[in-house]
C-alpha cells in the first residue's frame, strides 16, 4: 500500500512541475534617465552596461541631437542623429542588437534634453 502511494505522489509532482508558469518574462524592469546635454562632446549620459537588453533614445528638445553608443565622443553630423522632438526621427530603439557602450550625446544648443531608457 505504501508503494502505491509513493507512485501516485510522484506522478502528481511530475505533472505540476511540467505546468508552464504564466506571465514569465525575459526582461528585467526598465529605467530611464533624463540627461541635459549641450555643446560639450565628451560627456557621458549613460554608463556602459554589459547586460543591457534594451536601449531607447528619445530627443525631448527642439534642437537636433547627435549620439554615439560605442564610447566615442559625440559630434555634429556623426553617429546617431535624433531630429527635434515631435518630428519623424526623434527617437531610436535598440531591442535586438543592443549597444553595450556608454551613451554620449551632443547638441549645438545648451540645455537640450534626451530621454534614455534602458532594460536589463
Amino acid at each position: 500500500m505504501r508503494y502505491g502511494f509513493v507512485v501516485v505522489a510522484s506522478t502528481l509532482m511530475l505533472g505540476l512541475a511540467a505546468a508552464p508558469v504564466a506571465g514569465q518574462s525575459s526582461f528585467g524592469p526598465a529605467h530611464h534617465t533624463l540627461a541635459i546635454i549641450g555643446t560639450a562632446t565628451g560627456g557621458t549620459n549613460a554608463r556602459a552596461a554589459f547586460n543591457r537588453r534594451l536601449l531607447g533614445l528619445i530627443n525631448d528638445s527642439s534642437a537636433v541631437i547627435y549620439c554615439s553608443v560605442d564610447g566615442q565622443d559625440a559630434a555634429a553630423n556623426e553617429g546617431i542623429r535624433l531630429a527635434a522632438a515631435g518630428t519623424t526621427g526623434d527617437r531610436i530603439l535598440f531591442d535586438r542588437h543592443v549597444p553595450q557602450g556608454p551613451v554620449r550625446c551632443y547638441s549645438a544648443t545648451n540645455g537640450s534634453r534626451i530621454l534614455i531608457i534602458e532594460g536589463r
